[in-house]
């Protein structure tokens, strides 16, 4: 996701606590603290991932290259923007995306579906 409000926000009161709640540990590169390659932590961290949460509103390019690695990666993704996003980019459109209002409703709202999401996840493949 892009760094700045009102995505830290989301990051830090959404994304988080529900993946805790559902025995997941979510992280983004500003949560390392160690000398590097910032690309290199970012490329770890995908690959190492269990699921991989896409927020991509705005379009920024940045966001796009890591999520392309990793649906290269066939790992998870969960996607997420906001709903005033006029239209997604064409290689994204047919993915399901939990669309949310910046709201106090839109927070309740895209905390349970994230949920359902992760525990879809956790489950594994269904026949």
């Amino acid at each position: 996701m892009q760094f700045g409000e009102p995505y830290d926000s989301l990051y830090r009161e959404v994304i988080k606590p529900v993946c805790s709640k559902k025995g997941f540990k979510a992280f983004r590169a500003d949560d390392v603290f160690k000398p590097g390659v910032i690309l290199q932590d970012i490329r770890r961290g995908i690959v190492d991932s269990d699921v991989i949460i896409a927020e991509i509103t705005p379009v920024n390019a940045n966001v796009f290259y890591e999520l392309g690695y990793a649906h290269a990666l066939e790992k998870p993704t969960i996607l997420l923007a906001n709903r005033n996003t006029e239209k997604l980019p064409f290689d994204v459109s047919g993915y399901r995306v939990i669309f949310y209002d910046d709201t106090i409703g839109g927070k309740r709202d895209v905390e349970q579906t994230l949920t359902q999401h992760l525990e879809s996840i956790r489950q594994g493949p269904q026949a």
